[in-house]
């Protein structure tokens, strides 16, 4: 594998960068394999809830300041002992929308009462709707509803 560095200088740019490497890469989700009933299978063949707990239950690590890190799913799951954060965990589930067909978008937000943008998370729109789909923390649930100051579609 090849790998590069790009410095990801605002929102905008690390958004479009996110959106270049799931769209790029989302078919390695084919060829990483996760154990389901004692048999190894493709990540992208579970169920999206099966999907979502896997990636939830990986323990969240923030990047350390002031490197921000990006990567392609199978280099993300490689890695995913050592922890990852929002953005790595927006990539993996955004790239397993993708590889079922399911449309998503990826959501920059704040709770901050300044408004100010520090988290990214996947929706998808299953029935026509916008639905959250954030993996960050464990105990966060499918679907679940999310108090913000500021969101935005990047």
């Amino acid at each position: 594998m090849i790998l590069s560095a790009t410095r990801l200088k605002n929102k905008d740019q690390t958004g479009k960068e996110m959106h270049r490497l799931i769209k790029q890469y989302s078919s390695d989700l084919n060829s990483v394999y996760v154990r389901k009933d004692g048999k190894m299978i493709p990540f992208s063949s579970l169920t999206l809830m099966e999907a979502f707990d896997i990636v939830r239950l990986i323990p969240y690590r923030q990047d350390i300041k002031p490197i921000e890190v990006i990567a392609r799913p199978n280099g993300i799951l490689k890695n995913a002992p050592v922890g990852m954060d929002c953005k790595k965990k927006a990539i993996l589930i955004a790239a397993y929308l993708k590889e079922r067909g399911i449309p998503f978008r990826l959501i920059a937000s704040s709770r901050k009462p300044n408004k100010r943008i520090h988290h990214v998370f996947p929706q998808a729109n299953i029935a026509g709707k916008w639905l959250n789909m954030d993996a960050t923390y464990s105990h966060y649930k499918p679907f679940q509803l999310k108090p913000v100051t500021k969101a935005e579609v990047l």
